[in-house]
């Protein structure tokens, strides 16, 4: 499941994409870029509404930012796997 991590992943990617800065992004959207950094960082949860702002601000159909959040959950997943194989194999020899 997707975390507020991987949903900010996915915003910061999207928007350096786009070759936009933050505050660029934040006035699009109308929110602060205090609070969109928060998003980024995954400190908190936008709301539905924002959601709905920062997609359209970053042009990207709502259902392409929710595959890309699930994407960056599946990448977080796997990355977690292998840290834990890559201890499990130092404590291993």
């Amino acid at each position: 499941m997707p975390t507020n991590k991987d949903l900010g992943e996915a915003i910061r990617r999207l928007r350096r994409s786009k070759r936009l800065t933050i505050q660029e992004l934040a006035c699009a959207a109308d929110v602060h870029y205090n609070y969109l950094g928060r998003v980024e960082r995954g400190g908190i949860s936008p709301t539905w509404e924002r959601l709905v702002c920062l997609a359209q601000a970053l042009d990207v159909p709502l259902p392409t930012l929710m595959r890309r959040i699930e994407d960056e959950a599946e990448v977080a997943r796997a990355m977690r796997e292998a840290r834990a194989r890559i201890a499990t194999e130092r404590h291993a020899t």
